[in-house]
């Protein structure tokens, strides 16, 4: 076929897809059954689909989808796949039909590299298409443009409030609120952004998810830019939030002044810790769970039930708490006048150099295996109730050792550094969820 005759069969394709002509679609099919084919050989070419798109012909563009999917993320000359161009002109139901096709349609990204969701959000769309388009393709959130903006970005610099309060809403839905405090190519998080273009309700919700004191690349808070925008009403806001401008923080150490030091012993433990969970697969954290919980119910158990067993209460005991020593291994030798009074429920272990071996030993490994549950668990919003059971297991455990072994310095020892470690474990978790 010659170039003159392509031409004039696009040309007619093109008029099929204004009209929605599907016979005609497939009478030039049978003309040219290479037309598809020459089409998606083309990098930027404005496709019958981009026309169907543009004219809200909704069923012959359901119809080119099925016949050949690859054009959904064909752009035009003007870097816009056929999904831009029915948000460009309003046609809602075409763009939802495409989505509904292929719903990976909403990450392609089009000049400035915007996303359908970007330009959505820029164009000030219903907020229904937005909705839609995070409820059939969630990921698209974590798409940036050119700009390293999110589409929280581009919604808060094109005065589309609404919808900037509804990704943010997303994200919390969803337990993705770190995307708002992703920078973009000039350091300004969500929460800046949100300031400077006086999204009062915006910032509202991100003050409860967001790191109130990052600076931008000038340097600035979100406090300051709110003093130099004389935005008050949000500026009071964020300082009885506990925002604070950026002469009042700590001096950041410059990057490359930190990478020119030497790593602290400290440091490498934890970037150590924190590499190896990072990096653990599903199969290693399944393994890695199943021991863990494995240590920290034998742990738990062995101090419950130590070795040499508990004192028990006699039936005939009296007010005092008079009791007599009860060993696991051993019947219990008849009562005595001159047998030592002992607490029931206390430890039979008395000799400090055995108790000092094992107390401490079984207290590390349950601690220490507390921590790694902590860590490897996903941070999904289920979880949360896993979370809280590990904290109250962790204080029943101390609260039982504290008691069965009584009131010593390696017991009230044991106490402290176990809440100690286990609280920054949560602490670290909750820095990384974040």
């Amino acid at each position: 076929m010659s170039e003159s005759d392509h031409n004039k069969v696009m040309r007619d394709m093109k008029n099929y897809a204004r009209t929605g002509d599907i016979d005609g679609l497939y009478t030039t099919i049978q003309t040219d059954p290479q037309f598809f084919q020459n089409i998606d050989q083309l990098q930027f070419v404005n496709t019958p689909l981009h026309e169907a798109a543009a004219a809200g012909e909704t069923i012959f563009a359901a119809e080119i989808m099925n016949l050949n999917p690859s054009l959904g993320r064909k752009l035009n000359p003007d870097g816009l796949s056929p999904l831009h161009v029915a948000l460009r002109e309003d046609n809602i139901e075409t763009a939802i039909a495409l989505v509904r096709i292929d719903k990976q349609l909403v990450r392609v990204k089009g000049k400035a590299g915007f996303t359908p969701l970007h330009y959505a959000v820029e164009i000030n769309t219903c907020l229904d298409v937005v909705a839609r388009f995070l409820l059939d393709c969630p990921d698209s959130i974590d798409d940036l443009n050119n700009r390293s903006q999110t589409a929280v970005h581009v919604a808060l610099e094109s005065n589309n409030c609404d919808a900037a309060i509804l990704l943010v809403n997303w994200l919390v839905r969803r337990s993705r609120e770190n995307v708002v405090g992703w920078r973009d190519d000039k350091g300004n998080t969500a929460l800046h952004v949100a300031v400077q273009y006086d999204c009062v309700q915006a910032v509202k919700i991100m003050v409860n998810i967001a790191k109130l004191n990052k600076r931008n690349s000038e340097g600035k808070t979100a406090l300051d830019i709110a003093e130099d925008f004389q935005k008050k009403e949000i500026a009071n806001f964020l300082k009885k939030a506990g925002a604070r401008r950026a002469h009042e923080l700590p001096l950041k150490q410059p990057l490359n002044q930190y990478l020119l030091s030497q790593p602290t012993y400290m440091e490498n433990l934890v970037r150590g810790f924190h590499f190896m969970i990072a990096d653990l697969t599903n199969d290693m954290r399944n393994v890695v769970l199943v021991v863990a919980a494995l240590i920290a119910t034998a742990t738990y158990q062995a101090v419950l039930q130590p070795p040499g067993g508990l004192y028990q209460g006699n039936g005939d005991a009296d007010d005092t708490g008079s009791t007599s020593r009860i060993a696991l291994a051993a019947p219990a030798p008849a009562p005595s006048s001159s047998s030592p009074k002992h607490a029931a429920g206390k430890m039979v272990m008395t000799r400090p150099v055995y108790y000092n071996q094992f107390m401490p030993a079984n207290t590390v490994a349950f601690t220490l295996s507390m921590v790694m549950i902590i860590f490897v668990l996903h941070g999904r919003p289920y979880n949360i109730i896993l979370h809280t059971c590990l904290f109250f297991l962790a204080h029943s455990y101390v609260i039982a050792m504290s008691f069965i072994s009584g009131s010593n310095d390696v017991s009230d020892t044991m106490f402290v550094v176990s809440w100690f470690v286990i609280a920054a474990a949560y602490g670290r978790r909750c820095r990384i969820m974040w």
